[in-house]
């Protein structure tokens, strides 16, 4: 499966022929799209999600990478946004409507749960959440409002991951709709459709675009709900640049390889961590001992660089992040470079954590593992040598 998708990754959206030879598409940007005629101009507005119509709705350029998201997710239709939170919010408007409900996964992406608890709320939607297989409570927390089951698997905080058979059949037995957050795995890690989830969602943003320096989001779905989520992407205003398409696209090129490193790297990161004694907890799905390694085996067929992890409280927390020279503090994960982030909590919903330890979520980039070693190693020595 990795050869074919790494193939299709390469060769699929690119054709010299009518580009004069070029690999890579050229870049079209353009707000106003003319007609050559009246007709042309009454068939554009009866196939706007398709031809040529106005760039806000699409250009060339976002329409051949949401070709190529299509396909690479062997789906139907696959809508790119500008962020991957916007393909998340796009998704649950076109959805819900006053008095709806909708369950959400306890270790969502933290700005989905502000999302859902401040915004839709203003709208009378209410927003019920379930822990990680918690199949008992989810089957109680549905109701005859429930609209949509939306899901994260793994969390890019605790790495909890679904069992998706279980959990979309459920759905499926009580007509709700599902749908998955895909970031972590991206498509070449795992396909949630073919789990039988409906509308997957992925931040182009990480690991797709790869370079910390784009943002865009994708949406994969049937022709079933293309019609509703297109729609209401265009009355919401949301547009991504063709640039950010471009980007993304090119990123693609590089993203199974740029995977594989990631994950080798923090595999030796996760080996050096757990043999040190200030480090209280380690999370990483590849740890045999982790509790949903066994599930993420069944799902997902690679990993990525995301570890989460505590030190205990000896000292200050900043005599530890001060310290880190190639860990650098800032917040996303996916680029090419290693990153850290001090953590209250592993889920949103909870109250910040009054634990004898400091929770980090670090990102561990392409640079040479001996040098990301060394650098943590470094950090550590010094935070337990320098007390309050």
């Amino acid at each position: 499966m990795g050869k074919k998708i790494n193939t299709k990754i390469i060769h699929f959206g690119s054709d010299p022929n009518i580009h004069f030879g070029s690999l890579n598409d050229p870049i079209y940007r353009n707000s106003t799209l003319i007609f050559q005629n009246y007709e042309s101009l009454i068939k554009a507005k009866k196939n706007k999600f398709s031809t040529p119509y106005y760039g806000r709705i699409g250009t060339y350029t976002t329409r051949r990478f949401e070709k190529l998201m299509s396909n690479l997710y062997e789906t139907d239709f696959s809508i790119v946004t500008s962020s991957g939170l916007s393909a998340i919010t796009i998704t649950l408007l076109a959805f819900l409507k006053q008095n709806d409900e909708l369950i959400i996964t306890e270790n969502c992406y933290e700005p989905v749960y502000n999302f859902a608890t401040d915004e839709l709320k203003k709208f009378g939607i209410s927003a019920k959440f379930f822990k990680t297989n918690n199949s008992e409570k989810l089957k109680n927390l549905i109701n005859h409002n429930t609209k949509i089951l939306y899901i994260e698997s793994p969390g890019s905080l605790n790495y909890e991951v679904e069992d998706l058979t279980k959990t979309v059949k459920m759905a499926k037995k009580k007509k709700v709709l599902t749908i998955m957050d895909n970031t972590w795995s991206t498509f070449v890690g795992c396909n949630p459709l073919k789990f039988g989830v409906d509308i997957v969602i992925e931040s182009a943003t990480k690991y797709i675009s790869g370079h910390s320096d784009n943002f865009c989001g994708v949406i994969a779905c049937s022709k079933e709900h293309y019609p509703k989520i297109k729609q209401t992407a265009v009355r919401l205003g949301d547009f991504v640049s063709p640039e950010s398409c471009f980007h993304a696209s090119k990123g693609l090129k590089t993203l199974n390889t740029r995977l594989e490193k990631h994950f080798e790297n923090a595999k030796k990161v996760f080996n050096y961590l757990k043999n040190e004694k200030i480090i209280s907890e380690i999370i990483f799905l590849p740890d045999k001992s982790n509790k949903y390694h066994k599930l993420w085996k069944k799902y997902h067929s690679t990993g990525n660089g995301l570890i989460t992890f505590s030190i205990k409280k000896s000292g200050s927390i900043k005599n530890f992040l001060n310290f880190l020279r190639l860990f650098k503090i800032g917040f996303s994960w996916g680029g090419y470079e290693s990153l850290i982030i001090p953590l209250n909590n592993l889920k949103p919903l909870k109250n910040p954590s009054k634990s004898n330890n400091y929770w980090f979520r670090i990102h561990v980039g392409l640079e040479s593992i001996d040098d990301l070693i060394n650098d943590l190693a470094y950090a550590i020595k010094k935070y337990e040598n320098k007390k309050k």
